[in-house]
């Protein structure tokens, strides 16, 4: 029992020390979501979920597409729009 203690440990220990170091190391235009430092105090406050959330959502992977946010685009900018109502105006 104590050796999967010492195992389970060592672990966390590594996956926390390695997200740590990530975190401190990625630059700042690859941050995501959060600051710097409260992805620091996350990572050391809660080590497993941190590391967690750290690798899954604190940093931009490269080849991932970030979600862009999508906005409405009036008629006016939809060229195929403009082109209908032209044709439907010279129609008349």
């Amino acid at each position: 029992m104590a050796r999967l203690n010492t195992l389970i440990f060592l672990a966390v220990v590594a996956l926390s020390v390695v997200a740590l170091i990530d975190c401190l190391v990625t630059d700042r235009s690859r941050l995501q979501s959060f600051p710097r430092s409260a992805w620091v105090v996350l990572i050391l406050l809660c080590p497993v979920l941190g590391a967690i959330a750290w690798f899954r959502s604190g940093r931009v992977t490269p080849g991932v597409p970030v979600q862009a946010v999508a906005t409405p685009i009036g008629p006016e900018d939809d060229p195929d729009f403009v082109r209908r109502m032209a044709e439907s105006l010279r129609d008349r």
